[in-house]
């Protein structure tokens, strides 16, 4: 599954909420990698959405869109850029599942589900990210993680978050624990899942019979007035926009040889190798000994090891990491952030195959070796003057393109205000031609956004600012064209073409059904198939869900080819504009042998299907009962 996919999935009740406290340590920020994430705009105590008794404000929503973001950069290594994630609609996304879970806590609150604060204290012990050998961090490396990460998190709000995914858990729980599946269920879907056949089909495609076709002016009349809603324009709107094109802004700024250096001194990782580490220590635990006791001991190790005697021995012999001194004390690669400051800062410091001395952390005393280290090096500013100019230039337009959209938003609130605003501001007033939802927009391109909300807008309404693939762009409408039928005139060749498709497909019917006929008396279907010269299509032992060659994905295709005994054919099968003829050469049964072994892993997995789409369903039915109200106009400024 790519990135991207990745992404279109990140969505749904329950498991947007839980994620969240994995998102806190498995998505950590990685600042050479991420790029910057744009500033937002408006108030941040400004109310996004109110969901029922509760308010959803510009910063909460805010905060979780750039941790998302930044999320989702440092997955894809920067590749994927804000831009993109905007055109995908990540922002009207995260909003939606806020709301969601906004609404799963008041049902839950509703229903009486509590947790405890000592359940809360005990989840967070078990989460893997805060422990170490089995055993819980200490509260002073949590405090720390959670400082680590990027926005810093508070442990009241981390805790907040792990109450919230315990409730949401603790609801679905209650209303979903008394769904069950039968055993005879799961052996028909494993019987659907692992069945196999193999065939061959020919196709009879309606476009290879067009050929002689001819289509009266009758048989035009007839069909467009059998079918003419078939060919009915849709509503479009005429729009007057202004642009605050961000390239543009860009050409009219030249960044400095101060603003270049600067910008370079100030960003060196940027322009850095990461350094790599792999090292090995030797842990001596201090709890419950005498300090300096122990600090004697691990000198006289370090003695002993810069001596020249095999420090992965010494491990063996001495460490107290039970997770690392069978392996020689071997902790595998470091990153930055990964172990506490103390480690960390000694271990970094030192060059390959160096040997600390004693360092003191909350763990104990370590003697640390770096086993191979690489990186470090810089790039010099003239290798990297022109990516540093492009950056000022897209961080400027950024920057000046939000204060524009901030300050006319501020002035704009009628679409009699557009022309004044704009032209204080030296931006030019366009007019589209008329576009439907979904098309281009002249001067705009393809936004979905803005047609999406233009056709929310009455005539003479205003609304922005609309992200833009060039930028903020504030939208009002001019005229309305409602839906209408046209004249016979006006697509009498998008009929007539239509006439000669459907006499061609029935064409291609009437010879499918004949061929069917004697392929079905054949002994062998793909000669005889192939004495007609049609093209045989011959799959291998496929199971539900494939390809069909010859047809592709096709559930009508699929389950004819799953209920026909081998060695049958299959009369035609209409598909589009194509007439099918399916012959089964083999089926292969599902293994009871597999259906045992796999049986509760099934289970689980039905199992849980159904709880989540139980859930999903009612959750959706609570939403009908609480008021939900959003503010357009702050969630547009939110993501500017």
């Amino acid at each position: 599954m790519t990135m991207l996919d990745r992404m279109r999935r990140h969505k749904g009740w329950l498991k947007w909420s839980l994620g969240l406290v994995v998102l806190a340590f498995v998505f950590l920020y990685v600042p050479a990698l991420v790029q910057p994430v744009p500033p937002a705009i408006g108030a941040l105590d400004d109310v996004l959405a109110e969901v029922g008794d509760q308010d959803i404000t510009v910063g909460e929503f805010q905060t979780l869109y750039r941790q998302q973001l930044q999320n989702y950069q440092a997955q894809s290594g920067g590749q994927i850029t804000v831009e993109i994630l905007q055109s995908m609609g990540i922002d009207r996304q995260l909003l939606q599942q806020m709301i969601d879970e906004y609404v799963a806590l008041q049902e839950a609150t509703r229903l009486g589900v509590t947790v405890s604060d000592a359940e809360i204290r005990e989840n967070i012990v078990s989460i893997p990210a805060f422990q170490q050998n089995g055993q819980f961090i200490g509260e002073e490396a949590y405090i720390q993680m959670l400082r680590l990460q990027r926005p810093p998190i508070t442990p009241g709000q981390f805790e907040e978050t792990v109450r919230r995914s315990l409730m949401l858990e603790r609801l679905q729980s209650a209303l979903t624990d008394w769904i069950t599946v039968t055993d005879e269920e799961l052996e028909r879907e494993h019987v659907r899942r692992n069945e196999r056949v193999r065939v061959s089909t020919v196709s009879f495609r309606a476009d290879d019979f067009r050929e002689g076709i001819e289509a009266t002016d009758n048989d035009v009349a007839a069909l467009f007035e059998q079918s003419a809603n078939d060919y009915l324009v849709p509503e479009k709107r005429r729009l007057r926009f202004a642009l605050i094109d961000i390239p543009a802004l860009r050409e009219t700024f030249t960044p400095s040889d101060i603003d270049i250096q600067a910008y370079y001194d100030n960003n060196l990782d940027r322009y850095s190798d990461p350094i790599t580490l792999r090292a090995s220590h030797i842990l001596l635990r201090t709890e419950g000994k005498e300090l300096t006791e122990v600090r004697t001991q691990a000198e006289e190790i370090v003695t002993e090891a810069r001596g020249g005697a095999d420090f992965s021995e010494l491990a063996r012999q001495y460490s107290e990491d039970e997770g690392t001194k069978d392996a020689g004390g071997d902790l595998g690669q470091i990153a930055p952030g990964q172990m506490v400051p103390e480690f960390e800062g000694a271990a970094f410091a030192l060059s390959q195959d160096e040997i600390s001395d004693p360092v003191n952390s909350m763990f104990g005393i370590h003697i640390i070796k770096a086993t191979e280290k690489s990186g470090g090096t810089t790039q010099q500013l003239d290798a990297v003057r022109d990516s540093i100019v492009d950056l000022l230039k897209q961080e400027t337009a950024d920057a000046r393109a939000t204060a524009l959209a901030a300050a006319m938003a501020a002035e704009v609130t009628e679409a009699a205000d557009l022309d004044a605003a704009a032209l204080r501001r030296g931006l030019e007033v366009q007019e589209s031609g008329f576009a439907a939802l979904g098309e281009p927009i002249l001067g705009l391109g393809f936004s979905t956004e803005v047609t999406t909300q233009a056709f929310q807008l009455e005539e003479g309404q205003i609304a922005g600012p609309i992200q833009t693939p060039s930028g903020p762009a504030f939208v009002t409408v001019t005229e309305i064209q409602a839906p209408y039928v046209p004249p016979l005139e006006e697509v009498r060749e998008r009929v007539r073409d239509d006439v000669i498709r459907r006499k061609a497909f029935v064409t291609a019917q009437e010879r499918a059904t004949a061929v069917a006929a004697q392929l079905r008396r054949a002994n062998d279907f793909k000669a005889a198939a192939e004495a007609e010269a049609l093209v045989v299509n011959d799959s291998d032992l496929i199971a539900r869900g494939a390809t069909i060659p010859g047809v592709g994905l096709n559930i009508e295709v699929e389950e004819l080819a799953f209920s026909l005994a081998v060695g049958e054919t299959s009369g035609p099968v209409l598909t589009g504009n194509s007439a099918i003829i399916l012959h089964v050469h083999e089926h292969e049964e599902a293994s009871q042998a597999d259906f045992r072994a796999n049986l509760e892993q099934l289970r689980n997995e039905i199992l849980a299907d159904r709880q989540g789409q139980f859930f999903a369903a009612y959750m959706e039915n609570a939403k009908t009962r609480i008021t939900i109200n959003i503010n357009m106009a702050a969630f547009a400024q939110a993501i500017v």
